[in-house]
């Protein structure tokens, strides 16, 4: 779900928190009229080398190493894997700007560089097919939209009418048109051309899509709505105790592939997010998460996972923080310690037993990435902010609308 050029040289190493670039015959690419060349820097001197030799053989590059472009083992991307936007940037800076491709294993590979831009691009989505990544300009009244090919650095923009509000991301499977949020929900080609108006009307800003693309899943007043891809609404799916008055449904992401993660607010004195399990079919829905009330520290919850039989919660914290909790047997919330975080988390998606942690600092916007185990507290740090840095712009996982993972233990 979405809020919302440059010339990669053969490139020896890199500066962010440790590990070596794999050239592994990374080639220049140029992107319309942006182009720069990313700088040879290393960190760390016990930092080893990975040759391209040795990089095509691993399956995927293992925690704090760092390949080039042309490393990436595609045949492997799928789920568990991220794309992040990363600066050295600060409040007071400008600075570079690197997309990396995070594997489950914390290696990274660097797909795209920009050298200070005055205006970065906000990464919005990921395609389904692996190959594209969707940015977006900041300000002005209609920022161009930026599609990035991944395996070759090729850039192309366009720009959607002005009676657009914003981007929801990539359609499914294949991320061949984009949703769109204006007065309702439209779908869009990649040349910013309406293809059908979805559904009509204020207030729509979410859009879950089916694997096969045909149908999505968009936010309502007294529940969520199934929408056809071709335009008007399938089935109202209700979920009880919602109203527009306390604002209704939002969509989040799927439980299994018929079974969607709604959140939806709470009749409560802090009209608090509760987590929904929501099925398409018109079948009841069942209620994941509690009622909260702000006692134990959880304002609300946003999204829900199932590790075994432990269900963990993205909850909402006091002035907007937001943290990992873990909901007990009578439905109260153990706040989930990350160590060497300042308690503002938020999981990014989630591979066998560990959760990808986007961390927020305490004092300045910086954030980093880690691979956190709820289980054993363990971490394994990805891409770490440097100090009154920025660091982590954005993240967006691979198939982020996608179900409950099945390797779950």
């Amino acid at each position: 779900m979405v809020t919302a050029g440059a010339a990669l040289a053969a490139v020896a190493a890199t500066a962010l928190a440790g590990g070596v670039i794999a050239t592994a015959g990374a080639s220049a690419a140029t992107a319309e009229g942006n182009a720069a060349t990313a700088g040879s820097r290393s960190f760390g001197a016990e930092a080893g080398s990975v040759t391209a030799t040795a990089a095509e053989s691993l399956s995927m590059l293992p925690a704090g190493r760092v390949g080039a472009r042309a490393a990436i083992p595609w045949r492997l991307v799928g789920s568990g894997w991220a794309l992040a936007e990363f600066t050295t940037a600060s409040a007071k800076a400008a600075g570079p700007v690197w997309l990396f491709l995070v594997d489950p294993a914390g290696g990274r590979y660097q797909v795209y560089r920009w050298a200070a831009p005055r205006q970065p691009w906000q990464l919005v989505d990921w395609s389904g097919d692996k190959t594209r990544a969707l940015f977006e300009n900041q300000g002005g009244s209609r920022p161009p939209l930026h599609q990035l090919v991944l395996a070759s650095g090729k850039v192309s923009t366009f720009r959607l009418p002005s009676a657009t509000d914003f981007v929801l991301g990539y359609t499914r499977p294949s991320g061949t048109n984009i949703l769109v949020s204006g007065h309702g929900i439209a779908r869009y080609n990649l040349a910013g051309v309406l293809q059908a108006q979805l559904i009509s009307g204020s207030g729509y800003n979410a859009a879950l899509s089916s694997a096969d693309g045909t149908t999505e899943v968009v936010n309502g007043s007294t529940g969520v709505e199934l929408v056809s891809n071709t335009g008007g609404v399938i089935r109202r799916l209700h979920v009880p105790g919602a109203t527009a008055k306390l604002g209704g449904c939002t969509p989040v992401r799927w439980w299994n592939s018929s079974t969607a993660l709604v959140s939806c607010v709470a009749n409560t004195a802090i009209y608090s997010p509760r987590i929904w399990l929501v099925p398409v079919s018109g079948s009841p829905p069942l209620a994941l998460t509690a009622v909260r009330n702000g006692r134990d520290g959880d304002y609300g919850d946003t999204d829900a996972w199932r590790f075994g039989k432990t269900v963990y919660v993205q909850a909402l914290g006091a002035c907007g923080v937001r943290y990992i909790g873990r909901q007990r047997s009578n439905g109260s919330v153990a706040p989930v310690n990350v160590p060497g975080s300042a308690g503002n988390n938020a999981v990014v998606a989630t591979s066998g037993h560990r959760m990808l942690v986007q961390e927020f600092s305490e004092c300045t916007p910086s954030s980093s990435v880690v691979w956190f185990s709820p289980a054993t507290g363990a971490t394994q740090d990805v891409l770490m902010a440097p100090e009154s840095e920025d660091g982590v712009v954005s993240v967006v996982a691979y198939n982020r609308d996608g179900e409950q993972p099945s390797d779950l233990p």
